[in-house]
């Protein structure tokens, strides 16, 4: 026990030495050079430029430095006539808006960045950046199902364009939805989603916040070890980055594991650092929060002195930023001091500033709620005293079971302190278990891509090239006008364009593991386009409904992209149709049809028996499909295909 608590110790001065370093040096060490390039950099797109490096480090800066240097990039791309440099800079001025709690104002400028991106600018990735802030502001405003909105939309848009960090982002900002909605589990499972988006461990490092709320997600169930163990990763991190607004969330999180875990003696350093970082960002919302949690800290710890001023201090701050939904909480923590001090006067007067900030109803009743917390602290403090006399008996025979029980307790510390050492152990062991089984999970997801990637190079390298060899040979053969009529030179013809045309179907879907269903549309569309000219009296359309892009295995589309090419074949083949329609349709269901306005099935029963339609339904089956002929004398024929992509 003196041990622990002399490791505490060293730790307290430890974070006291790193907060004075913070404050002092490393802070400006980054922000400074950066300021420096930016007075440095010559006027235009150069200074520009400058200034968004700096903007990018606006979680560390204090919302209104940040709002100067985004609005002097903005003026200068107006000037410039630059309009994407302009919208960048009002993202940025969008994130210091929320920091300040101005949540309207910061959603307006985030609608009307993404109104602009939407028509004369392209941007995805300035797009996903500014759907994942409008995820924050919906966040303060506890509007949870539209932030899990803007986080699907950042992830798809994310893995549209191969951006690693996005995908971490949005599927963090739907854990932290979830999170609040009080669905932990389920905010685990996105949490470590987004842990298992990379390895990269470079960019997890920089990005703190998500092992921050790993550990929260760990504290909300009941694993304090490994919430210690996360929240001791987003502390590095976040002092290695140094990521301000990371840092102070993962120190707050930290004082809660330490209070859970029965170590609220040791919660006063990372609070107050808590509340120091909060007012160099400037983040008042939360700077009124951290002082009421501080002074509450105080008000259980023998501190009360100190729980005074700092309640005081954020009353002040909360009547200022006019933030009425926490007066309640310091009131609350500023009493509980008064008490601790024995001072019942002043605990009666904040027990009157509680009831003022009420509602209506309340107000009222405001004498007899008083009345009613005045006697319930008569009470405790009677009780309180009979406590003490009933310690005062206990210790006058302390000295007769002192030895005794001291002996037993050292044996019970023994036994929690081994038995703690081997639960450490196992989850130490359980981690790098996990991690290892992640790690090869990786390698084989990589290997198996390669070999597909190899096989495709060999069928395009070996097997096309020869079978582009015998075309050239057999077009240099009927090149002669009476090789023409040769029919096993035609058919010799015909059949090694197929296997060229079939092995580029192959590849397709050997080159990927997923395949959209916008990347099939496109490849029937192609397919289509190569028949055109051969059928210059049939009309060809494709229609296309896609509002979910799904992704499925590269075996199923080229099922699909088979069934597509059977149909249309049998279509040319026998329909004597004057339009071919292939429709396609993904919202929650995925559903294909191919129709044709020829003579249709007279003889349906024997033509479902027929080889390749048998073979189509085969098809069908394999993918996952229900496939569907509907047949007509003289109105034509529709295959459809249907699944779910659920």
């Amino acid at each position: 026990q003196r041990m622990l608590s002399w490791l505490w110790k060293v730790r307290l001065i430890v974070c006291g030495l790193q907060l004075f370093i913070l404050f002092t040096i490393g802070q400006t060490m980054m922000i400074d050079s950066l300021r420096r390039n930016i007075r440095e950099a010559s006027p235009g797109q150069e200074k520009i430029k400058a200034i968004f490096s700096l903007c990018e480090l606006g979680y560390s800066l204090h919302p209104d430095t940040l709002m100067v240097y985004a609005e002097n990039a903005r003026t200068t791309a107006k000037q410039l006539h630059n309009l994407h440099d302009e919208v960048k800079a009002m993202y940025y001025q969008s994130g210091a808006l929320t920091t300040k709690g101005l949540i309207d104002s910061s959603l307006d400028i985030a609608n009307r960045c993404l109104e602009i991106l939407s028509g004369s600018v392209n941007d995805p990735v300035l797009q996903a950046n500014l759907l994942n802030q409008k995820g924050r502001c919906y966040m303060r405003k506890a509007r949870y199902k539209e932030a899990i909105d803007m986080g699907y939309r950042v992830i798809n848009l994310a893995e549209k364009n191969n951006e690693v960090l996005l995908q971490v982002k949005g599927k963090t900002l739907v854990g932290w939805a979830y999170l609040e909605m009080g669905q932990t589990r389920e905010s685990l499972s996105w949490h470590l989603k987004a842990l298992r988006t990379t390895s990269d461990t470079l960019l997890l490092e920089k990005y703190g916040i998500l092992f921050a709320n790993l550990a929260l997600n760990y504290n909300g169930l009941g694993q304090t070890d490994s919430g210690f163990y996360y929240i001791n990763k987003a502390i590095s991190y976040s002092r290695k980055y140094q990521n301000l607004f990371a840092l102070s969330n993962s120190l707050a999180i930290q004082a809660q594991l330490l209070v859970r875990s029965g170590q609220a003696r040791f919660a006063e350093a990372p609070l107050k650092e808590v509340v120091e970082i909060r007012k160099l960002i400037g983040d008042p919302f939360y700077i009124v929060s951290d002082m009421g949690q501080l002074g509450l800290y105080y008000a259980h710890n023998g501190q009360p002195e100190k729980g005074i001023a700092i309640c005081n201090e954020g009353i002040a701050m909360a009547l200022q930023y006019k933030i009425d939904t926490k007066l309640f909480f310091l009131y609350n923590s500023l009493a509980e001091n008064y008490k601790a001090t024995g001072n019942t006067a002043r605990y009666s007067e904040m027990l009157e500033n509680i009831i003022r900030i009420k509602d209506s109803v309340y107000l009222k009743n405001s004498a007899q709620s008083l009345a009613e917390m005045q006697t319930k602290y008569e009470t405790e403090k009677n009780q309180n005293i009979i406590a003490q006399q009933k310690l005062a008996l206990v210790n006058k025979n302390y000295w007769l079971f002192g030895s005794m029980g001291l002996f037993v307790l050292a044996l019970i510390i023994s036994f929690l302190v081994f038995n703690d050492y081997r639960r450490k152990q196992k989850l130490k062991n359980k981690l790098l278990l996990e991690e290892e089984k992640y790690l090869i999970a990786q390698a084989v997801s990589r290997a198996e891509e390669n070999e597909r990637k190899r096989i495709a190079a060999d069928l395009h390298d070996n097997i096309g090239a020869y079978a582009s060899a015998i075309k050239a040979d057999i077009d240099k053969i009927t090149g002669n006008s009476f090789e023409k009529e040769n029919p096993t030179l035609q058919n010799l013809q015909q059949h090694s364009q197929e296997i060229i045309n079939s092995l580029r179907d192959t590849i397709w879907v050997l080159i990927k593991e997923h395949i959209t269903i916008t990347g099939i549309s496109d490849r029937v569309k192609d397919y289509l386009n190569k028949l055109r000219p051969s059928y210059s009296h049939i009309q060809f359309h494709v229609n296309e409904e896609i509002k979910n892009d799904a992704r499925i295995s590269s075996q199923n589309a080229l099922n699909i992209f088979r069934i597509v090419q059977e149909g249309v074949h049998n279509a040319l083949k026998h329909s004597n149709a004057s339009n071919i329609s292939i429709t396609i349709t993904c919202d929650e269901n995925i559903l294909l049809k191919i129709t044709d306005d020829g003579r249709g099935m007279n003889n349906a029963q024997n033509n479902k028996e027929g080889y390749g339609l048998l073979n189509m339904s085969a098809r069908a089956k394999e993918a996952g499909m229900q496939m569907e002929i509907l047949t007509e004398a003289d109105k034509g024929t529709s295959i459809v295909l249907k699944t779910t992509t659920n």
